[in-house]
């Protein structure tokens, strides 16, 4: 960037406000070469164009400079080093989740992630067993399902739109078969799409939203009778007969629940699969490998989330005054927790910018809640939260990438990205993702 600027010299600050659009590298000023030895991060810097479409020179100048940030214009603190992120994930009884009450809550109403007390716990023992262990792997023959039928569609075609004929329908698709549903996904589609726009903050958009929860809410309302019927092997039948310390989940509850999962389960899935094949094409040397072994695409999954999160941020709330780099923040002031950031923590993960198949330093394979890996060597990911909101649906997410995965490549061969093809941007306020993905295959 030249600048004109041969009477400044003296007013350091006048200078430093005509150099801040250029936050790293280096400046030339008057054809002679400058190194910026400080430099101002500013509020408008995080709604940028320039950092949506590529946020990890931001995120740098933050941990570096700016460990503690407050957003003026999101009326918010930022916190984006490992370990903070971690606390932040780790300690409820000091950041309360309740902050989605003002988000999902808005549209499907009051869920169990937006709880932090016991009630939290009685509720996430009634839904949660299915999707973990032995009981996920009665699922796994719907996902397949789901996944070749959606293959069948552009199997014989040579160029796909991955996003759009795969990723964004295998999961909705698949948590309608889930929950007794099956066949329903275009259906489910649509509504989740307005229930999802309903978030955005526009009173329009969130009116829309509610009317697509209403009649999400009046379809699925059939199956909320007869749950008691014990021949009934779906989610919604096994979760409504579900008891706990004399405790069931209510017909709201169970509601707000199966939309959470198309709303959550539905979106963050579609954009990890589509990350992931982004990580994976964009280097011929990862492609390769994993197309000589496919058990790679669980490393691939596990890297993904890591360098890529489909969300990489989560908010809280303050529950009391707490201090942190010298600064005070209030009790009720919001704090983002920005896990992009966070997983290219140099202090944690070497090379961080890089997705590496075989690193040594990151847990691979099935996340467990503490984020703890029993390899003192290795850190886990954020990508699925931490703690008591630990992500219910991490296993089937895994499984869906995965299986799906396996599968196109069985079916079409040898992929190859579109010339044309663009990274992952953020979109709306924390999703994190490629739009499209065009792919070629060869047998």
């Amino acid at each position: 960037m030249l600048l004109e600027v041969c009477d400044v010299f003296d007013n350091k600050q006048y200078f430093k406000i005509l150099l801040q659009a250029n936050w790293y590298g280096q400046t030339k000023v008057l054809g002679l070469l400058y190194e910026l030895e400080e430099t101002v991060l500013l509020s408008s810097d995080l709604y940028s164009r320039e950092y949506r479409v590529s946020p990890e020179h931001v995120w740098e100048k933050m941990r570096d400079d700016y460990p503690l940030f407050y957003d003026e214009i999101g009326k918010m603190w930022w916190v984006t080093r490992y370990e903070d992120v971690k606390t932040v994930f780790s300690d409820h009884e000091t950041f309360s989740s309740s902050t989605y009450d003002l988000t999902t809550g808005q549209v499907v109403g009051p869920t169990l992630i937006s709880r932090d007390d016991y009630g939290h716990v009685v509720r996430r023992s009634i839904v949660a067993p299915d999707f973990v262990g032995k009981r996920l792997q009665t699922y796994e023959h719907l996902i397949s399902v789901c996944a070749e039928n959606l293959i069948q569609q552009f199997s014989n075609k040579s160029d796909v739109s991955l996003v759009r004929e795969f990723s964004s329908q295998l999961p909705v698709d698949v948590i309608s078969a889930i929950l007794g549903m099956e066949g329903d996904g275009d259906l489910f589609r649509t509504w989740v799409t307005d229930m999802i726009m309903g978030l955005s903050g526009s009173e329009e958009l969130r009116e829309k939203g509610l009317e697509a929860n209403a009649s999400f809410c009046r379809h699925i309302a059939p199956l909320l009778e007869g749950a008691d019927n014990g021949e009934r092997n779906d989610h919604i039948a096994k979760i409504a007969r579900a008891e706990i310390d004399g405790q069931r989940l209510t017909k709201e509850e169970i509601t707000a629940f199966c939309g959470l999962l198309f709303i959550a389960g539905g979106e963050t899935t579609d954009k990890a699969i589509a990350n992931m094949w982004w990580n994976v094409l964009s280097n011929s040397d990862i492609r390769d490998a994993v197309l000589n072994d496919i058990s790679l695409w669980d490393y691939a999954f596990t890297e993904t989330m890591r360098r890529t999160p489909a969300v990489i941020s989560e908010d809280r709330f303050v529950t009391k005054p707490i201090e942190l780099y010298g600064s005070e923040i209030k009790e009720g002031e919001r704090i983002r927790a920005c896990l992009g950031a966070a997983h290219l923590d140099p202090t944690v993960f070497a090379d961080p910018l890089t997705f590496d198949l075989f690193r040594s330093d990151l847990h691979i394979g099935k996340e467990n809640r503490s984020g703890v890996s029993k390899d003192s060597m290795r850190s886990g990911h954020f990508g699925f939260g931490l703690g008591k909101h630990f992500c219910i649906g991490y296993e089937l997410a895994r499984k869906e990438a995965i299986m799906g995965s396996e599968m196109i490549i069985e079916k079409l061969g040898i992929p190859s990205l579109s010339k044309e093809q663009t990274g992952p941007t953020i979109q709306g306020n924390s999703f994190f993702a490629v739009k499209e993905l065009l792919v070629s295959f060869k047998p």
